[in-house]
């Protein structure tokens, strides 16, 4: 009975650069322990869900013009070089209220800039040149269906290799990434000529794609028994006062111009998390590790598109404090990670 390895990344716009530092510390660890093999060699599976999909596609896909897979302090410098290019900031993105109009009304972004970030990172390749398993999570609303995209050598004899083997990968980023209000949805049309799915973010149901890593490495690998490690983005920490939450409607739960930062989706996204961290716990107790710390502090904002040099380094100070204090977790995972043999 093998020990299968499975990676997990939330989702979280900008704020997936706390991932990719927790990363670059384990491959760090892993080199200090004298192991040659690249963090994305390590895991069975790994599972993504909007810029935490990025992040674990760019583990396991050769990235353009190079053989080998990225690693993450690149994953790290795309972030901290490309996050105003996908999340442009506009002079009238810091007027209170007024700044964020647009938004009622259409994407507040242009999808030009992600789409051009991630052909640079990915090119042409396709969900089937993943070196390890990939899963990566998206919502299509026409027709309406959870989407996990999957592609590596586990897929190679199963149905998922015909029906999602030669999508782009940038196609089904841009469809996994697609938060609304902030992208449009994207188009992804169906090798088998089937149809298309018209996906957007796949946050919207499972920001952290945890359980559904573990429930799918259950189908690939019956039998064996798993290990979970489980990267965050920050976790919010703003409240909602009874007083005034009880008066709320529409514009302050929901609208993005309100002052509350469409506090629905927030509290959407955490309840769902903090639900999974709880089952994992339950189900596999020590051999779950999840990483994630609160941002507050001055560790960086909850906004997802919070593009300022300024918040991406509140937010890499906070993730390497993190990672300080959980060091010697760090370093166990690193001794008894090993290269996977597909």
């Amino acid at each position: 009975m093998a020990l299968r390895h499975i990676l997990s990344i939330d989702g979280g716009g900008v704020r997936g650069i706390v991932a990719a530092v927790v990363l670059e510390a384990l491959e760090a660890e892993l080199k200090a322990v004298g192991k040659s093999c690249s963090i994305g060699d390590c895991f069975d599976l790994i599972a993504g869900t909007s810029s935490g999909a990025i992040i674990a596609a760019g583990l396991v896909m050769p990235p353009t013009g190079d053989d080998d897979r990225a690693a993450p302090a690149q994953i790290r410098r795309m972030f901290e070089n490309d996050a105003r290019r996908i999340f442009p900031r506009r002079w009238f993105c810091e007027i209170p209220i007024l700044g964020r109009l647009p938004q009622l009304f259409g994407p507040f972004y242009n999808p030009r800039g992600l789409s051009d970030v991630l052909y640079e990172n990915f090119g042409d390749a396709v969900m089937a040149d993943a070196k390890r398993n990939l899963m990566i999570s998206a919502y299509s609303i026409d027709p309406r269906e959870i989407v996990l995209f999957r592609g590596g050598p586990s897929y190679e004899e199963r149905d998922e290799a015909n029906r999602f083997g030669m999508l782009g990968v940038r196609d089904v980023l841009l469809g996994a990434t697609a938060a609304p209000t902030f992208f449009p949805p994207h188009r992804i049309e169906r090798i088998d000529e089937s149809g298309c799915w018209t996906a957007i973010d796949g946050a919207i149901y499972i920001n952290d794609p945890a359980m559904a890593a573990l429930t799918e490495a259950i189908r690939l690998f019956p039998g064996d028994d798993f290990r979970v490690l489980s990267l965050g983005a920050g976790r919010e920490t703003r409240t909602y006062p009874y007083g005034e939450s009880r008066r709320w409607g529409f514009s302050q739960w929901v609208s993005p111009i309100s002052r509350f930062r469409t506090p629905l989706l927030s509290a959407i996204s955490d309840g769902q998390a903090r639900a999974v961290g709880r089952q994992l716990h339950y189900l596999l107790g020590d051999d779950y590790f999840r990483f994630d710390f609160m941002l507050n502090k001055g560790r960086g904002s909850d906004r997802i598109d919070d593009s300022t040099k300024g918040n991406i380094i509140r937010l890499t100070r906070g993730a390497i404090e993190m990672v300080e204090k959980n060091r010697g977790t760090i370093r166990q995972l690193a001794e008894e990670l090993e290269s996977v043999n597909n």
